[in-house]
Order: structure tokens, then C-alpha cells, then sequence
């Protein structure tokens, strides 16, 4: 006898044989063989929910790896970017304070007296130990008040300070005469206006080159950097080294040369790595321009490294997380697979022929049609038996009767 679903005509056919004890099925036999040890649907399913959250999870960590590199390195830059800063506006505040001192003198000195022209610039010099030298020039380019005496007398009518001090404040470029000191030293000027607001006489403060290294040397040693201080022909007039000896990279020349305040990752050619900052104008907005442009290098860490410091909890916390969606998942499969599960006990147990009808609550279509076609065939089984039992039984009584 055979029995096909009235759903589906491309089933294959299910044959019941009353004189075994086994339903031959798409090819696999139940009680007459042994089947085969798998796991349960149950286990099958979580594993396959596991594998894909592990999928899922690797490739969350993966991200959020690669964003974390990404915001350890910008992090790492904007930690040099404000070194940088800090030696700028450190330094910006010490000049300034020698532009407010010339000013001063330019507005308060009356520059047709000697000897009032003569105590204020040997004030300055007294008061002041970033500057070496300060003088008043006349409208003809003599030095006729200089600080201790020096230089009065001397023309200096060719001298750029003199003749840019005649028009506005002016911060001359790096001189090293020969013979003196070869770190050189900076000219500020401002003119001196008479009453009919003429400019009538010039002062300038000598600023050494030495002072600004000892300066910002100091600042970068309590914050711990390495800098260099560079014109706008991108030659080094201060560099302070004690971790990088490496000479300026083209990177850092070229962020110099645009101006740009920013911090970037370099790295060397002996393979070493650093973190470098650029801050253009490094005498800031209130005071006239230098063209000084000011590189900070501080050490560069690895993510790695960076990782390695932290504990880690919200990593810690996510693996926790995957694992109790992991959890309610297997849980959620097993309460899913168990009418299957009872429905396959039943199919196995009616294979052996022991007939037990399935339950009647289940939880999905599937289930619903299974549980269907396995009353059926319970169904239909039974009734065969009967038929065979009442025929056999109706024989019997046929066999008495010829007999008798």
C-alpha cells in the first residue's frame, strides 16, 4: 500500500508494509537499520546562529578596531597640535611683552634730549634680559642714543630695521654679523612720531637669537617635546632635540611652508615613528609678523600599545553580550525544535509499529503539516489492520461453515 500527499504531487511515495516493521522514506530506513548519530535540530540551529554571530562579531571588532586606530592617531595629533600651541602662545606672550615695552618707550621718550633718549634705553636694557641692545636712531640714520653708549655715533641709514622702523613696527629677519655670536639676533623697531605726526627718530630693541633658543629650549623640556623654530625659507633657526635626531622631513616642511596648523604621523627612513605638529605665526595674531613657523615632535604610539593600557571593559562587556544573545537564541531553537523533535519520536516509534498519535499543539506550519500526514498515516494504518483482522476473522467463520 502506498500513500502520497493530496498537497504536493512531486512527493515521493511512502510505502506501508504490514509484514515489516520499517517505512522505507526517500531512501532511509527507520527500525530496520541503525541511523546515523546527528545532532538535534536544536543544536544544529544554534550552531548555525552561532557562526553567524561570530561573523557578525568579528567583523564589529574589526571595525571598531580599525576606528580605533584611526581616533588613537588622531588623538596622538591633536596631542602635538596643542604642544605646539602651548610653546606658541608661551613665546607669543614673552614678545609681546617686549612690543608693549617699545611702544611705550617710542610714545614717552622725547627723542631731541640726549640724556632722556639715554636713560630710557639704558632702562630697557637693565630691565629687560631678552634684550642685548637698544638704541634711538635720528631721521638721518645716526645712532645718536644707544644703551650703555654703545654704537652712537654709527650710520645705520642702510640698516633694514631703520629704514622699515621709519614707516610701521617692523620685526627684521635673523642677522649674524661676522666676527659675534653666529645664532645672531632679531631688530624690533618702531618709529617715533614728533607733534606734527612726523616720524622723526627710530627706537629698535636687539633681541638674541641665544635668549629665544634658552626660551622655548626651556618650554619643551617641561613639556617634554622636541621643536625646531623655522623661517620662511624653511631654514632652521632653533631646534631643541633630545629623543628624534632625525633632520625635518618633507612632510613637516611642506605643512610649514602652507601654513597649515595640523599634526600628522611621521615616519623616518630608519623606520621609527613620530608624531610631528605645525604652528605657522608662531608670534600670534597681536604681534607683527616673524614668519616663524614653529614644528613640535613628541613620541608616537602604537594602538596597540594604546590598547594595552586600557582594561578593556567594553570590550569585555560585548563578548558578554554576543554570548547572552547566544544563550536566548539556544534557548528560543529548543523551544522551536520540540514539537518537531516529539514529531520525529513518533514517526520513529510508528516505523517499529507502535502507534502513538502526535500532540496536537504545535508551533509552526511546518510542525502543523507533519503532525498532519503522521495522523493520516497512523490513521490509515489502523484502519488496514482492521480491515485485514475483520476479513481474517470473516474467513474463519466461512472455513467452519465448509467444514461443517
Amino acid at each position: 500500500m502506498f500513500f502520497r500527499c493530496a498537497s504536493s504531487k512531486n512527493l515521493p511515495r511512502v510505502k506501508i508494509s504490514p509484514t515489516s516493521k520499517h517505512i522505507a522514506i526517500l531512501g532511509y530506513t527507520f527500525g530496520g537499520q541503525e541511523m546515523p548519530r546527528l545532532p538535534k535540530l536544536s543544536l544544529s540551529l544554534t550552531f548555525w546562529n552561532g557562526l553567524l554571530l561570530s561573523v557578525v562579531v568579528g567583523a564589529v571588532l574589526i571595525a571598531s578596531q580599525r576606528s580605533t586606530d584611526e581616533l588613537g592617531s588622531r588623538v596622538q595629533e591633536d596631542q602635538a597640535l596643542r604642544a605646539a600651541e602651548a610653546v606658541s602662545l608661551t613665546f607669543s606672550k614673552a614678545i609681546e611683552r617686549e612690543w608693549e615695552s617699545i611702544r611705550a618707550v617710542a610714545s614717552q621718550v622725547d627723542a631731541s634730549s640726549y640724556e632722556g633718549s639715554r636713560r630710557f634705553v639704558d632702562a630697557v636694557l637693565s630691565a629687560s634680559s631678552s634684550v642685548s641692545w637698544a638704541g634711538i636712531a635720528n631721521a638721518s640714520g645716526i645712532v645718536f642714543a644707544g644703551a650703555g653708549g654703545a654704537r652712537e655715533g654709527e650710520d645705520v641709514s642702510q640698516r633694514r630695521w631703520f629704514r622699515e622702523g621709519l614707516r610701521d613696527e617692523n620685526a627684521g629677519s635673523v642677522f649674524r654679523p661676522e666676527g659675534q655670536d653666529e645664532r645672531g639676533f632679531i631688530n624690533l623697531s618702531v618709529p617715533i612720531y614728533n607733534e606734527d605726526g612726523e616720524a622723526s627718530a627710530v627706537v629698535v630693541y636687539r633681541i638674541g637669537m641665544a635668549w629665544v633658543e634658552a626660551y622655548v629650549g626651556q618650554t619643551a623640556d617641561a613639556l617634554d617635546v622636541d621643536l625646531y623654530v623655522i623661517n620662511a625659507a624653511n631654514e632652521v633657526l632653533v631646534q631643541r632635540e633630545r629623543t628624534f635626531e632625525a633632520a625635518l622631513t618633507e612632510r613637516e616642511i611642506t605643512s610649514a611652508r602652507l601654513r597649515a596648523n595640523r599634526g600628522l604621523i611621521v615616519a623616518t627612513p630608519e623606520g621609527s615613528r613620530f608624531t610631528s605638529a605645525t604652528k605657522s605665526n608662531m608670534v600670534g595674531r597681536a604681534n607683527p609678523p616673524m614668519g616663524w613657523s614653529l614644528v613640535v615632535r613628541v613620541p608616537y604610539h602604537s594602538p596597540e600599545v594604546l590598547a594595552s593600557r586600557e582594561l578593556g571593559w567594553p570590550t569585555v562587556f560585548f563578548l558578554t553580550a554576543a554570548a547572552a544573545v547566544l544563550g536566548c537564541l539556544a534557548l528560543i531553537n529548543g523551544l522551536i525544535a520540540r514539537p518537531i523533535a516529539s514529531l520525529a519520536a513518533c514517526a520513529e516509534n510508528f516505523s517499529k509499529g507502535e502507534v502513538t498519535y502526535p500532540a496536537e499543539r504545535v508551533n509552526t506550519i511546518e510542525a502543523e503539516q507533519l503532525s498532519g500526514a503522521l495522523s493520516a498515516l497512523q490513521t490509515q494504518q489502523s484502519n488496514e489492520k482492521r480491515r485485514r483482522k475483520s476479513k481474517s476473522e470473516l474467513l474463519g467463520r466461512q472455513l467452519k461453515v465448509v467444514r461443517g
